[in-house]
């Protein structure tokens, strides 16, 4: 035992080398994780719309020249939202969050961006598929209503150094594609996707109220036969429907925006005040189709609370397994199914029998 501590030594100049170096890997490392790109996207829920409501202060949807009626309850329109973009993709901190929370998903970043696509190029196809998608539900809820209109589809823009270039301009009217009457995006897609740029795809347009044929030899371009056009269903109606949606886009709100424009053109709240969430692409009679990022929709829906979820048949082999406790998933393959549906659950009457996704 001694009355005085000892002097402790002064820490050698390698130790103090040596430690500075390893703070120095471990801050690295760290920087790392939370910065470096990787080629991988993370794909989570992003915000819930009821559109009966507004955006931004706007009614989502507004109806002038025909009779309307007040309506109560949500129809939740889904979105999924990506961390990463075109030039970097998700942080490796973030991909390995990723793996231990099932609510999101790890992508790859080329599946979402072709090459020479860029965010811009991106948001653009987005804009276009939703324009096309509101014209789909709009045609969809008056075909149900058995409410006459006329539609055409237009080229709302063309490429100049695409194939179609010098061929059509924008305004032109689609009348038939390959022999078929033209009916939409999808349509024309298919059709163009299906010569393999072998046979040119042969067209039957309008300009200034005068008829021609012309053929466009598709490209492949970005992986895709193209032929560097941008076509929008325009459907013509006896009154005026204007859908606001802010910045989202895709083409999966389809079937929500169409039972929300058939709520408010009849009589009582067609959810009964209920909170109902769904997803889908709809056709103009009422297809309703699969759509991407459906089970981080799930959480999303569920998060918003909303007890029940109308999801597309065809995206059920994503949904067995993946549905969140707390949340009902009905499975629906037209609008007749999701009408059928909604009114079950307005009226708590006959949900029991309602089809839901099994193996």
């Amino acid at each position: 035992m001694t009355l005085y501590a000892e002097t402790p030594k002064p820490r050698s100049l390698a130790n103090r080398i040596v430690a500075w170096l390893v703070f120095a890997a471990i801050t690295g490392a760290g920087l790392f994780l939370a910065i470096a790109p990787t080629p991988y996207l993370v794909e989570k829920a992003g915000p819930v719309y009821n559109v009966l409501l507004n955006i931004a202060g706007k009614p989502m949807i507004t109806i002038t020249g025909k009779q309307t009626y007040p309506t109560t309850g949500d129809l939740d329109m889904l979105t999924v939202t990506l961390k990463g973009d075109s030039t970097r993709g998700a942080s490796w901190f973030d991909v390995g969050l990723a793996k231990l929370d099932s609510t999101v998903a790890i992508i790859n970043k080329d599946d979402v961006y072709p090459p020479g696509w860029d965010d811009v190029k991106l948001n653009q196809e987005a804009d276009m598929m939703m324009l096309d998608s509101q014209a789909n539900a709009k045609a969809a809820a008056l075909t149900l209503l058995d409410i006459p209109f006329t539609s055409s589809v237009k080229v709302t823009s063309v490429t100049k150094s695409g194939p179609a270039g010098n061929i059509l301009k924008a305004g032109d009217t689609l009348l038939k594609v390959q022999g078929d009457v033209a009916t939409g995006l999808n349509q024309v897609k298919a059709l163009v996707r299906a010569t393999k740029g072998k046979v040119p795809v042969q067209l039957l347009i309008e300009r200034n109220g005068k008829r021609s044929e012309v053929k466009v030899l598709p490209k492949l371009i970005d992986k895709e036969w193209r032929m560097g056009i941008y076509v929008q269903g325009v459907p013509e109606f006896p009154f005026k429907i204007d859908i606001e949606v802010g910045s989202v886009g895709g083409p999966s709100g389809g079937q929500i925006l169409a039972l929300a424009i058939y709520d408010k053109l009849t009589p009582g709240a067609l959810t009964g005040g209920k909170k109902i969430a769904g997803t889908g692409t709809v056709t103009p009679d009422g297809t309703i189709g699969p759509i991407g990022g459906i089970r981080q929709k799930l959480y999303g829906a569920l998060r918003a609370g909303a007890k029940w979820f109308l999801a597309p048949s065809d995206n059920c082999d994503e949904v067995i397994g993946h549905v969140p406790d707390g949340i009902r998933v009905v499975k629906v393959s037209n609008l007749q199914d999701s009408l059928k549906a909604v009114k079950a659950i307005a009226s708590s009457t006959g949900t029991e029998s309602l089809p839901s996704c099994t193996k």
